[in-house]
């Protein structure tokens, strides 16, 4: 049993770490020496065990040959193109069969928040390691901590990982238009009659995994295809309502409903009073989804199909020259100003409390503010749910008696956004 615990690899480097060191990886396979030359020796060092953890390389230690696995290739696609949704699905699964994070998850399953050097201390103690420097217990710890909350499994900050979602749909990028709509019935026919798994799907379309998991990213975004555990997938009522035989005729309707409800709507409105080719289409896109597409072959490709969505949708017509631009026969819905019912709020007192948390170094002017916020939003319905996040934070600061606020930052975004403000200036809501 010691022998297997000397042997637990526990991750170094964190998720950014990871995905940098992935994406500049100078080949598919390589020799160890390359790396080196590239990284430097102790960052190849320390990356290493790490990746192999993750299920990223393969490492052959007689020929000092490195390899990118399927999910390590998959993962330097998504990084390369900034598409965090389509890296999340390749690195949840491999986090969902490690026992080192099915033990992470427990702990904080049970206690709600943990801290970086909580967690280093939780794993030196179940796997033997004999860490004695509290800033090791915390490199390890933030590493599992980043690499959990990437997988959606909590939300780390800070040097806090906390329960809940990793992130909001909302805040979440948008996945790359990595299918035509053509592709897109295709799949919604294959699944249109039973839940099914991505091996399964794989070989009914003569798609591979990677390329077909980074195609049903879109598809859930949409809100066409559900996960129902990870790698297994099934239709939802509006992808029946797509491909369903009697509504051919209105076809066009629904899936311009369906594009104008979806986060891809803000593409859709640049292109609302302009003319356009494939190619500015392409340099649009590469612009406004965050993605870092260099070859000229690859921003055309994208473009071709989010091009498809928006013929299908009849959203677009032909001009001169071949140009296109936006239907004469369809008008874009004016954006809807959202009643959040938040008048009663005294914006004053809130933005005060938020400007002592966000910048005080005296622990009872900070619990005072804080006090009076959780107040606040107990009597204010539309902010009832923050209530138990800033309590768990408050408890935390209590205990460790914090000289500052930084603890509560994520819940002062998180508030900022429910009340549509993206900063708070004192002097403006006197």
């Amino acid at each position: 049993m010691n022998s297997e615990m000397e042997e637990i690899i526990i991750p170094y480097i964190r998720i950014d770490q990871v995905k940098k060191f992935i994406k500049d990886f100078p080949a598919k396979s390589c020799r160890v020496d390359e790396l080196i030359n590239k990284f430097g020796r102790s960052n190849v060092a320390n990356a290493l065990p790490t990746l192999q953890l993750l299920k990223l390389i393969e490492y052959n230690k007689k020929e000092r040959l490195v390899s990118l696995t399927d999910a390590g290739n998959g993962l330097r696609i998504a990084s390369t193109t900034n598409d965090d949704a389509r890296a999340r699905e390749i690195i949840r699964p491999i986090i969902d069969e490690l026992e080192l994070f099915k033990f992470i998850k427990g702990l904080l399953e049970r206690k709600g928040i943990l801290t970086s050097e909580e967690i280093g201390k939780e794993l030196a103690f179940r796997y033997k390691k004999t860490w004695n420097n509290p800033v090791t217990y915390k490199a390890y710890g933030a590493a599992c901590a980043s690499i959990l909350a990437f997988a959606g499994y909590g939300t780390y900050e800070r040097g806090i990982l906390r329960k809940g979602e990793h992130i909001a749909k909302e805040e979440a990028k948008l996945p790359s238009p990595y299918l035509s709509f053509k592709k897109i019935l295709k799949i919604l026919n294959e699944i249109k009659y039973e839940e099914i798994d991505i091996h399964a799907l794989s070989e009914r379309l003569q798609t591979k995994q990677n390329r077909l998991s980074a195609e049903l990213s879109v598809c859930i975004e949409l809100g066409l295809v559900e996960r129902i555990v990870a790698g297994k997938f099934s239709i939802t009522q509006k992808g029946k309502e797509l491909i369903d035989p009697t509504k051919i005729d209105v076809r066009p309707e629904i899936w311009r409903d369906l594009l104008l409800e979806s986060r891809y709507k803000r593409i859709i409105r640049l292109l609302k009073d302009r003319t356009f080719t494939i190619k500015e289409l392409g340099e649009i896109l590469n612009h406004h989804l965050g993605g870092k597409w260099r070859e000229e072959k690859t921003i055309r490709t994208f473009a071709k199909k989010f091009w498809s969505w928006l013929q299908a949708a009849e959203l677009i017509e032909k001009s001169e020259d071949n140009r296109y631009k936006f239907s004469e026969k369809f008008k874009l819905p004016e954006k809807k100003e959202i009643v959040t019912g938040i008048a009663l709020i005294d914006y004053y007192s809130l933005g005060k409390c938020i400007g002592i948390i966000s910048s005080s170094q005296k622990f009872e002017e900070i619990k005072d503010a804080v006090s009076k916020l959780i107040s606040i939003c107990k009597h204010e319905k539309s902010l009832e749910d923050m209530v138990g996040l800033i309590e768990d934070h408050y408890k935390l600061f209590l205990d460790l008696k914090m000289n500052d606020g930084r603890i509560f930052l994520p819940d002062i975004k998180l508030l900022e956004k429910k009340l549509g403000v993206e900063k708070w200036n004192i002097e403006s809501i006197k």
